[in-house]
């Protein structure tokens, strides 16, 4: 994919933000290795699942604390939930 000052001037104003030059500048530069990265992807190939299981470690549960307990230090709670600042209009 080409990335151009156009394509940024769109994607600006599908984010509804307002890039200072400084800033496109390091977008595009970001933008660019992240499209290199997920190009490269495919040739890193599928490992067998032997080979995923020696990487990766077994789940193991750990103490953690109580409902109650994370209520007690929670900034605002009801009725047994977190309350929290309404994030959508």
């Amino acid at each position: 994919m080409e990335l151009s000052p156009e394509l940024l001037r769109k994607l600006e104003s599908l984010a509804k933000i307002q890039l200072s030059p400084e800033e496109e500048a390091l977008l595009l530069s970001d933008l660019k290795r992240i499209l290199e990265f997920v190009d490269a992807l495919p040739q890193v190939g599928e490992a067998s699942e032997e080979e995923a299981q020696g990487r990766l470690r077994e789940d193991e549960p750990l103490p953690s604390l109580s409902q109650e307990e994370a209520l007690k230090i929670a900034p605002e709670a009801e009725e047994g939930f977190f309350r929290v600042p309404k994030v959508l209009e």
